[in-house]
């Protein structure tokens, strides 16, 4: 087995096996802790908000309850009915008295911004500030028109422009039930509501609203979402109908939206708080643990890093070595001295790829030798018969007074043997054996005169110089006339054919073939048999 799929593979494996379910069972522990702890954050806060906007509503409520107590006050019958009946000074007294009551309905909380009283069938009213001619005004019958309609009307708050200060105001009114001659009202201080409400903001850019049916508004809104918030202020109000908790995207950002209901003001307050301000302190959790799975994972790598640098590198290096060994090549050696543990191995088998490629050589050149004594002997068993068949063939030509086919046969066959007896070299070029075997198939074209024809197709230029063992192609010829042709009679050929395909074009394939009968389908097939069984190594 491969050290690479071995050992370091194991150790890999194992250790995929145990830190990514630990690193799942951690993440998704974490999830869970952070989703419980989110909730219990969701919790707190909404808890904190019903706390302060109920606080809120317990204020405004002592406001009308205040109002209602001050509303039935006897004195206040008494100075709407008998109003033009007083002298002087029981009207000034009255009218201290009234001063003092609406004082104390204003300073009773800091929402009140000033407190009134309107006396419809005198038409005066009277103030504790906030108006042009101080605590005391005539009213006219628009403003009279104006208030009553206030004090008939369903809601108990209302935004409008006061006939009198001549400015939006937010007032609260309450007429007594057996009269509509007179009613106390007071106006909210947006102000100090604004500063109330700002005092429940604990997180970075979060912000708040509140509308009212009367279409009374206010803000603390970061200037990135009071756009997107008051254009889809329907939108938000219809979805805290349903929903006292949601999530919405503002500006490009998400946010946690708290809604809670004012009845007193018969308005809507909503808390906006960015989801990554929510969320910062219980993310920070996940990062650590993340850090710490990061630290944990780089310790792993560094330690497999060394692993293989120490052990896998080396093994990986000899495996390669071997396989090279496999394929033949046997000059392969391992050159590394910066591993010690592995250097005798090393050494070890270089050593052996030393030997054997002494002990291949020394059988290589004990094959090249061998291979060369049988081509020797080959070359020096060339069929004698085509020697005394020329020579008697010479000798019909002389007798029958053929001089000038007499001297071409005796110049071929001087041809011939000159090749023989004086090259003496191992290696010849194609074209030097192309032109030999030319000669040879001319002196046997002669022989064979109406018998056999001999065609040589030309040979590729590009493979005239390319060394080959001599008399390597006049035996396939040979063969072609004494076993191919051998019971021919008449119109035998013999073709010698050169074929380089386009893919391999250093490859040049010869082919020796002739028209004779003797080879059927049977015996082609038992010999490609027996050359099929002979290539196959002894089993042992």
């Amino acid at each position: 087995m491969k050290p690479q799929n071995s050992l370091l593979t194991k150790v890999i494996l194992l250790f995929i096996s145990i830190f990514i379910p630990l690193a799942i069972v951690g993440i998704i522990s974490i999830n869970l802790s952070n989703q419980k702890l989110k909730n219990q954050v969701l919790t707190s806060i909404d808890s904190n908000n019903e706390n302060y906007i109920s606080q809120l509503n317990t204020s405004l409520d002592n406001i009308y309850i205040n109002m209602y107590n001050l509303i039935n006050q006897s004195n206040f019958r008494n100075f709407s009915h008998t109003y033009n009946d007083f002298s002087p000074y029981d009207k000034r007294t009255q009218v201290n008295l009234i001063q003092e009551q609406l004082t104390g309905l204003q300073i009773a909380t800091p929402l009140i911004d000033s407190a009134h009283i309107y006396f419809f069938n005198h038409a005066i009213s009277f103030h504790t500030r906030g108006y042009t001619f101080g605590t005391y005004n005539h009213l006219d019958s628009n403003s009279i028109r104006t208030f009553k309609q206030m004090t008939q009307g369903k809601q108990l708050s209302y935004y409008y422009e006061n006939p009198i200060s001549e400015s939006l105001s937010l007032d609260l009114f309450i007429a007594p039930e057996v009269s509509e001659d007179y009613a106390v009202g007071v106006t909210i201080s947006p102000y100090e509501l604004k500063k109330y409400l700002k005092k429940n903001s604990a997180y970075k850019n979060e912000g708040h609203f509140l509308f009212s049916d009367s279409a009374f508004r206010i803000d603390n809104l970061p200037e990135s979402i009071e756009a997107d918030v008051v254009s889809r202020k329907d939108e938000l109000i219809q979805k805290s109908s349903t929903d006292s908790l949601f999530k919405v995207k503002l500006g490009g950002s998400n946010y946690y939206v708290f809604s809670y209901k004012i009845p007193s003001l018969s308005a809507k307050y909503m808390r906006l708080i960015p989801t990554s301000s929510l969320l910062q302190n219980i993310n920070t959790g996940p990062t650590i643990v993340l850090i710490f799975f990061l630290f944990v994972f780089v310790a792993c790598i560094l330690f497999f890093i060394g692993a293989y640098r120490l052990i896998h590198k080396p093994l990986y290096q000899l495996t390669t070595a071997f396989e090279e060994l496999e394929e033949g090549n046997f000059s392969v050696s391992i050159n590394d001295r910066k591993n010690a543990d592995f250097f005798y191995l090393f050494q070890a088998f270089n050593n052996m790829t030393s030997k054997l490629n002494l002990l291949i050589e020394q059988d290589y050149q004990q094959q090249i030798l061998l291979q060369k004594a049988e081509l020797k002997q080959l070359q020096a068993q060339i069929n004698p018969h085509f020697l005394y068949n020329s020579f008697f063939m010479l000798q019909r030509m002389i007798k029958m007074d053929l001089s000038e086919e007499s001297q071409e046969m005796t110049s071929a066959l001087g041809a011939y043997f000159r090749y023989l007896t004086r090259n003496s070299m191992d290696n010849v070029t194609l074209e030097t054996e192309y032109e030999h075997a030319k000669t040879y198939s001319y002196i046997q074209g002669l022989r064979f005169a109406g018998r056999i024809q001999i065609t040589f197709e030309e040979l590729p230029s590009s493979f005239k110089y390319l060394d080959v063992p001599k008399l390597i192609l006049q035996p396939l010829i040979e063969n072609a006339f004494d076993y191919g042709l051998d019971n021919k009679m008449e119109n035998g050929q013999i073709k010698v054919r050169f074929f380089c395909s386009s893919t391999e074009p250093n490859k040049l394939t010869i082919i020796v073939e002739d028209n004779g009968d003797d080879l059927t389908d049977d015996l082609l097939q038992d010999l490609n048999d027996k050359l099929k069984r002979t290539k196959k190594p002894p089993t042992t």
